[in-house]
Order: structure tokens, then sequence, then C-alpha cells
């Protein structure tokens, strides 16, 4: 009986080894941002700038260095801003209209180069589009629906939806951005305080608790190791590395 419990008890403290002997987060700095309600945030093609969407009223679009000092604010005004991505093909942005249910295609000064409407049927007005995200790997744009219900919604080369895949492993989804050193999503949820790494064979690889109230946006830059998140709520630019 007692070398059972010894072995039951070894077998539990080997699992929760495993268990913490997985990826962490380790916060680099947090700079606040003249941004007002930061929402979304991608990083320019060379890593060298951000940009980030303000929530209603403002509904602005700002170009950031990597301590999030605002460098510019771009001409276009929105509706109800929630989610940008950058097009490295161009040079371009792409943003997300929540409450219109609109992709808007703009160039760097925030002139306007198209706009798509996207039939997808949510059931609530309120929690629409959050995040957006251009894949360099398929060429395609990919949205996340917040919320009732949280969904990946890919889009096809004529901005059409092409793949709709419902989410459950958080209670909302506010941001995701492209990994591409293996190929899978960074989604960051509000309301659960998370950074979710997944792809759609897999579903969840990992998941990284996030010490921050309202995170509405993320990018990751793989050169350098470097996860960047921003907070509504505090106005602030949260940067990370990954321990491995």
């Amino acid at each position: 009986m007692i070398g059972f419990m010894i072995i039951f008890l070894s077998c539990n403290l080997e699992e929760e080894m495993d268990d913490n002997s997985g990826p962490k987060l380790e916060l680099i700095g947090s700079y606040t941002l003249e941004v007002p309600e930061p929402s979304g945030l991608t990083l320019n093609a060379d890593g060298t700038a951000l940009y980030s969407v303000s929530d209603p009223p403002d509904n602005s679009i700002y170009k950031l260095d990597l301590f999030g000092n605002t460098k510019k604010t771009l001409s276009y005004t929105g509706d109800d801003l929630e989610g940008i991505t950058y097009d490295n093909r161009d040079n371009t942005l792409w943003i997300a209209e929540e409450r219109l249910r609109e992709v808007v295609h703009l160039d760097t000064l925030g002139n306007e180069l198209d706009r798509f409407s996207i039939n997808f049927d949510g059931l609530s007005s309120i929690h629409g589009f959050e995040g957006i995200m251009y894949n360099p790997v398929t060429s395609r744009i990919s949205l996340l629906n917040e919320k009732n219900p949280g969904a990946f919604i890919e889009l096809d080369s004529t901005m059409n939806i092409s793949k709709e895949l419902s989410l459950n492993f958080a209670q909302d989804y506010s941001g995701l951005c492209f990994n591409s050193a293996n190929g899978n999503f960074m989604i960051v949820s509000d309301e659960s305080q998370q950074l979710i790494e997944w792809n759609l064979d897999e579903g969840v690889i990992h998941t990284y608790s996030l010490d921050i109230e309202k995170a509405e946006g993320v990018d990751y830059d793989p050169a350098i190791n470097r996860v960047y998140i921003v907070c509504d709520s505090e106005q602030r630019l949260y940067i990370y590395g990954i321990q491995h």
C-alpha cells in the first residue's frame, strides 16, 4: 500500500512538472500609449513599426514605434474600428469594421483602396469582427468574430467566406496574428485574459495567462521573439518574450 502511494504521488508530481514545463511569457516592458482605447495591433513588414486602431468615438489609426510612441495618425476615420493587419504583398493595411461587418483596404496614409461587406450572420450586432489577419502562407485574410458565436472566418481571393469554424476555447476572441515560425495562429481573449496558440488541424497548442485586463490586439515577431499586445482599458503596449 505504501509503495502504491509513492508511485501514485510520483506520477502526480511528474504530471505537475510536465504541466509547468511548457513555454512561458516573460514580460520585457510596457509603455503608455497616446492611442485612446487601443484595439487591434499589427507590425509592418520589416518589424520596425506598429499600427493600432482605436475604439469609438475616436475611430482612428495610429502608426507607432516599437515603444508605443505615436509617429503618425492616418487620414482614415472609421465607424467602429476593432482590428488591423499589415499586408506585406503591397505594404497596405486591412481593417475590420465591427458594426458594419466590413473589411476595408487602405494604404499606409489612410486612403481607402477598397471595401468589402462580409456575409456573416452573427447573433449580436455589438459582438462582431474583433480581429483580422493577413496570412502570408495562403495570401488570405482571416477574421475573428468576438462571440455569439466565437468564430474563425477565412476569406477567399474575392473576399467571400471560404471557411468558417466555431471557437469554444475562450470566453471571447479579441485579436489574432500569424506566427510564421511555426504556422500557428496566436489569439488573445479579453475576458479569459489569455494568449492562445492555435491551429486549424490540432486546435489549441498552448495557452498563456495574461495579467492584463482588456487585451485587444496582438502581433508576434519571430525574428526577435517578441509578442506585442495592446491593452484597451490601460492604454498600454505590453511586450513579451516566449521562453521555451
